[in-house]
């Protein structure tokens, strides 16, 4: 079972009625992605909820794109998937590239092969 897999089985055992709040799905999304610097995990949340508060709720199908960050981050990315635009992977590998000296070097290489193979860096 990938890890973005039980990123995806606790968020809807935390929503109800299919809905899950703002602040919930950050603290699980920032649990999953605890080897990421405080500040890299909150541009890359919201990257995907901009106007996010605690208060608001979001249907727990719009954490797939947190999932497929997750499974960037742990090399789990699957042909097929939702996964990520050319748009929002620059965006991630450039906060990687600025946080490079507080990251694993195996994770900073799970995310700049991806881009590269991607031609989004040469």
């Amino acid at each position: 079972m990938a890890v973005s897999d039980e990123f995806l089985r606790q968020a809807r055992k935390r929503s109800s009625n299919d809905m899950i709040g703002a602040g919930a799905l950050r603290n699980l999304f920032f649990d999953f992605m605890r080897d990421f610097p405080d500040d890299l995990r909150w541009d890359i949340f919201n990257l995907f909820y901009p106007d996010s508060e605690d208060s608001m709720e979001y249907r727990t199908e719009s954490a797939v794109k947190l999932a497929a960050v997750i499974d960037l981050a742990e090399d789990e990315s699957e042909e097929g998937s939702p996964g990520l635009t050319d748009d929002e992977l620059m965006y991630i590998s450039e906060g990687v590239n600025d946080y490079a000296l507080e990251l694993s070097d195996d994770l900073i290489m799970n995310i700049m092969k991806t881009a590269v193979s991607r031609g989004l860096m040469g």
